[in-house]
């Protein structure tokens, strides 16, 4: 009698592979999600985003407002031959007093927005805090400068000068009134804490805003006294 075959004992060969070749099935490697990959890696943030388009709109906005005014400002007062017209009072002296409060409010600003983007949130907090207390006094010596002109009998129906003096001031006034709550809402954030990197579209809107308002006061203070 034969002895027991092995033969169902052993291992079977291995099958090869159809198709011929042991590599990967096509479209099964890593490299097949490359697509989805760079797919994502090309998408890019805008630079442009929509804050700072806003921003954009109502700063041109008011640049054509407050050129449009001045410039009629300037040739009423070249049409006019004695100017200011008699009786006027002379140009008060916080129209100078305010543009030495916007060139130092602005500086604080700036130290501001350069802090918030390097990191320093110290130097930030004391630059808007700065820079806002600054556009406050800004505020108050315009409001009281305003007392003074109306108990002198300087009022809007005085002349055609009185009237751009105060349509062009009042302007400005409540524009920099919209800044101050600009500059406020940045600086209690940093008070309480915001981190400093989701700082930057707060610093950055309410900072060149009060920027654009301080140069419309300082060129306001030279068209009045051309």
């Amino acid at each position: 009698m034969n002895g027991p075959s092995t033969g169902l004992l052993e291992p079977s060969p291995p099958l090869a592979p159809r198709g011929g070749g042991g590599g990967p099935p096509s479209g099964g490697s890593g490299r097949g999600d490359g697509g989805r990959e760079s797919g994502g890696a090309g998408r890019r943030e805008l630079p442009l985003t929509n804050a700072r388009l806003l921003l954009m709109l109502a700063l041109m906005a008011s640049t054509m407002l407050f050129a449009g005014l001045i410039g009629a400002f300037l040739v009423l007062r070249k049409a006019t031959p004695i100017w200011p017209p008699e009786g006027s009072p002379p140009l008060p002296e916080w129209l100078g007093w305010n543009c030495a409060l916007a060139v130092a409010s602005s500086a604080a600003l700036l130290v501001a927005h350069v802090a918030q983007r390097r990191g320093r949130g110290g130097a930030m907090k004391a630059g808007l805090v700065v820079g806002t207390l600054l556009a406050g006094a800004f505020l108050a010596l315009q409001w009281f400068g305003w007392q003074e002109l109306r108990a002198a009998g300087f009022l809007p129906r005085s002349s055609n000068y009185g009237g751009n003096f105060w349509l062009l001031t009042s302007l400005h006034f409540a524009h920099a009134a919209a800044g101050l709550l600009l500059l406020l809402r940045a600086s209690v954030l940093a008070l309480r804490g915001y981190l400093i990197d989701r700082m930057g579209p707060s610093v950055e809107i309410a900072a060149v805003s009060w920027h654009f308002i301080d140069v419309a006061w300082i060129v306001i203070y030279f068209a009045l006294h051309a």
